[in-house]
């Protein structure tokens, strides 16, 4: 049986028609880490243009871990500017605008590390949403988080350029136009 929230599936269809962009970072670790660094940046808008693409030098060494996760290594970024000079392209995408993230908290407590460290002030988006949280609310059996590669699977979405930016942008962005074929017209 196939159980779905039609309201999810609205809310999602509104903001299709709203207008968003899609933001993916990818790190040297994880958010509850205070030396966090972003080794690369994806922003997507909600027809698919890609709006920001770019790896960062994170000014540290990327852990084996996180290399083994997003395949980002040392050498990619070696020549990579630095996240201040890449972070005002970010805020120009993104400031004013609804912006959706597949695990905002993450991405948040990301950014909330590294403003500091780079002297720069917090990106003032109009809203953030949340995709995972959406796509567990839509998903009426559950009370679990997916990971974006799960719940692409889940829908039929084909997994290309997993733990990359871009990528999961892309992957983000499927997932939410699966989501709201379900609204009820």
């Amino acid at each position: 049986m196939d159980v779905r929230d039609e309201k999810v599936a609205r809310r999602v269809a509104a903001l299709l028609e709203e207008g968003f962009v899609i933001l993916d970072l990818e790190t040297t670790g994880l958010s509850d880490d205070p030396n966090v660094a972003i080794v690369e940046v994806g922003i997507l808008s909600d027809e698919g243009e890609v709006l920001l693409e770019t790896l960062a030098q994170p000014g540290c060494r990327i852990p084996p871990a996180a290399r083994a996760v997003h395949g980002i290594t040392d050498a990619d970024v070696a020549d990579a500017p630095s996240f201040r000079s890449v972070y005002p392209l970010m805020a120009e995408r993104l400031n004013g605008r609804v912006v959706a993230v597949y695990n905002a908290p993450f991405e948040q407590k990301v950014l909330a590390a590294v403003y500091p460290r780079y002297n720069v002030l917090p990106l003032k988006p109009r809203r953030w949403v949340c995709a995972m949280r959406l796509y567990t609310d839509f998903q009426l059996i559950s009370d679990r988080y997916y990971k974006l590669s799960v719940a692409c699977r889940a829908e039929g979405i084909a997994i290309e350029d997993a733990h990359r930016a871009i990528g999961d942008c892309r992957m983000t962005l499927a997932l939410m136009h699966a989501m709201a074929e379900y609204a009820d017209d």
